[in-house]
């Protein structure tokens, strides 16, 4: 656990249920990252080690001292505040003519990791839209049975996509939230002209 992690812990909760959230986020994040470098690819693993794991052992370790809800929202407010910075990252690049070919490109290549099964359905000079039909995060909140917390991992692509300035995110339906389906669409608002 990181030092900011550790005092934003004792800053909400006291000592003793802090040192015991600590204690079992560690236990819980090795045992993790046993059990999946075996079962998950090179790439998948990486994703899982850096993104992934580590929020589903702080959710679980707190959820064992406050109830599940209180849980899920400590932690989605701690995901989504570190995210921010990506978010500031695509409003940026969104403000350019070039910003839309770049995306595109740059997406359609994370599209062909071994990280989802995904389709694209359209790729043109307006619109950029895939599906995703299995997802690393649905699979591994899924396999540590806590579902509920892929919901955060989903509402973060709304943080993250959700104020670019040339392009516009739609979604309608999230493996997380039961669908069977993550549909993204990516359109490219009127008068923005592709370089």
């Amino acid at each position: 656990m990181n030092n900011e992690m550790k005092k934003r812990l004792y800053r909400i909760f006291d000592s003793n249920i802090s040192d015991s959230i600590e204690e079992s986020y560690s236990a819980m994040l090795n045992q993790m990252y046993s059990e999946q470098e075996q079962r998950l690819s090179p790439t998948q693993f990486k994703k899982a080690k850096k993104l992934i794991l580590p929020r589903i052992a702080l959710y679980l370790s707190i959820k064992q001292h406050i109830g599940g809800e209180d849980a899920l929202v400590h932690v989605t407010n701690r995901f989504h505040a570190k995210i921010e910075g990506a978010s500031k990252l695509m409003k940026f690049l969104s403000g350019y003519e070039w910003g839309y070919a770049l995306f595109k490109k740059v997406f359609s290549i994370g599209l062909r990791a071994d990280l989802w099964v995904s389709e694209i359905k359209r790729n043109d000079k307006d619109m950029f839209r895939f599906d995703i039909t299995k997802c690393l995060y649905k699979d591994l909140c899924d396999f540590y049975q806590c579902p509920e917390l892929c919901t955060m991992f989903c509402d973060g692509d709304w943080v993250v996509f959700g104020d670019m300035i040339k392009m516009k995110f739609e979604r309608n339906h999230t493996l997380g939230y039961g669908d069977d389906v993550c549909d993204f669409t990516f359109t490219r608002r009127s008068g923005v002209q592709e370089s």
